[in-house]
């Protein structure tokens, strides 16, 4: 590989871009995604010489939008949907990884169309762009905004990303990695980032879970990050009206389903009702219902196949201790709820923290993977309350995540492999939402 290819705009190597390149490279080898390999090469080529307003070589983003869609772990899902079309299992198995390599070679290239349009004209490209499949191509067509045609309006362009969950997954990852850095934009075009979520991607998630349901655990992720980001930009810009509040009770309604329908999480269906009256009349600092906030973090954990039981319980009433100040160390989860003692012992230890130090409180929790994911979740979800910390309160945060809760993410995936997919989906939205939130308060 040539270093080169990766300069940011001040002369330097993106190490960002290294590290993205080869992670992407020896996955897709791996898997013998041929179009994948081509277009990885293509786009660094049509992108040479663009920048990003940060200064990193402008490939950075198709490749982290690549590496997302790696990280959301598709394989299964894909199959799922395959399996439910052809009879033959060896067909459907095939058509999946064809599918897959389609996917993350239109991640690679979705920008070039629309930005490096020259360059296609160019005869040194001819043969790279004519060599991948022409079912990229097609993708990377409908993702691409075509401004200057008088016709043209975001309600038709929506409309057809709308019809495949190829280029679904593409556009709503690709919002995810422009809002990672959206800090860096100014107000006004922040306000339309934080407009279009509304006014587009949620509905263009519903539309993804309602025709494409096996993708629905992925559309969760997604939106849980986009909400995030929102909420943060929204309150820093004091955006009055824009902002619409979630329904607890479609949240409240899916976990319960979900957990009657596993069949096997009667600890779930009883932290439900246990949330319901305890959280009762509690309101979260934006106006709307306390309870939405540990509906969320259930929700997020189902979504990605953290569906213990008991873990998905405490989730419900992680607050408890907190915010209901329930006596005797919350022994009435057990008594009045009929709740598992060992839901009660997590949420003792998750409200711990006021009682040892934080290396301690750490030290435990990386040796309780399943109570780490949990606090992990909650981080995600708790990022945006960083806006109504004093500067002490912030710094102390964000000096945690720096000094214990990343440092035990490399540690627990070290140890448990099998969280692998969910600790660094949940790392990158916890590194995203306090480097935004970190770096708006400082802006206005």
């Amino acid at each position: 590989m040539n270093k080169e290819r990766f300069i940011r705009k001040d002369g330097k190597i993106s190490k960002k871009c290294q590290r993205y390149y080869w992670q992407i490279r020896n996955y897709i080898q791996k898997n013998n995604f041929n179009n994948s390999l081509k277009s990885l090469e293509l786009a660094i080529n049509l992108h040479e010489g663009d920048f990003r307003d940060l200064g990193e070589p402008y490939v950075v983003h198709p490749m982290e939008v690549t590496m997302y869609l790696i990280l959301l772990n598709l394989h299964n899902a894909v199959l799922e949907l395959n399996t439910s079309i052809l009879d033959d299992t060896a067909l459907a198995i095939k058509e999946t990884n064809k599918q897959l390599d389609i996917l993350l070679a239109t991640a690679l290239l979705h920008d070039t169309w629309e930005d490096c349009k020259e360059k296609f004209k160019d005869s040194k490209y001819k043969d790279k762009i004519n060599d991948i499949s022409s079912e990229v191509w097609k993708y990377v067509n409908i993702l691409s905004k075509d401004k200057y045609n008088p016709e043209f309006s975001d309600k038709i362009y929506f409309k057809k990303i709308s019809k495949h969950w190829i280029t679904i997954l593409i556009k709503i990852v690709d919002r995810v990695c422009n809002c990672s850095t959206i800090d860096i934009f100014g107000e006004e075009r922040m306000k339309k980032y934080v407009k279009e979520v509304y006014d587009y991607f949620y509905p263009l998630i519903r539309t993804g879970k309602i025709y494409f349901p096996e993708f629905s655990r992925h559309f969760v992720i997604t939106k849980n990050f986009l909400v995030s980001i929102s909420e943060t930009v929204a309150a820093v810009q004091g955006m009055v009206g824009i902002i619409k509040e979630e329904d607890p009770e479609k949240i409240f309604n899916f976990i319960r389903g979900y957990a009657t329908g596993k069949g096997n999480m009667p600890n779930t269906s009883k932290a439900l009702a246990c949330a319901k009256e305890i959280y009762s009349g509690l309101k979260r600092k934006s106006g709307d219902d306390f309870i939405i906030h540990p509906l969320r973090v259930c929700s997020y954990l189902i979504s990605l196949k953290i569906n213990d039981d008991e873990i998905c319980a405490a989730a419900l009433v992680h607050e408890a201790i907190k915010k209901c100040e329930m006596k005797n160390n919350a022994i009435e989860l057990i008594t009045k709820w009929r709740l598992s003692p060992n839901v009660r012992d997590y949420i003792m230890l998750m409200a711990s923290n006021r009682h040892y130090s934080l290396k301690l409180y750490y030290d435990i929790l990386r040796e309780n993977p399943e109570i780490f994911l949990l606090k992990l979740a909650n981080k995600v979800n708790t990022c945006t309350g960083l806006i109504d910390m004093s500067s002490e309160e912030k710094q102390a945060y964000l000096d945690e995540c720096y000094t214990y809760t990343y440092p035990s993410c490399d540690y627990v995936m070290e140890q448990n492999p099998q969280y692998t997919y969910a600790i660094r989906i949940m790392l990158f939205h916890i590194k995203s939402e306090c480097s935004v939130t970190k770096n708006l308060l400082e802006k206005f």
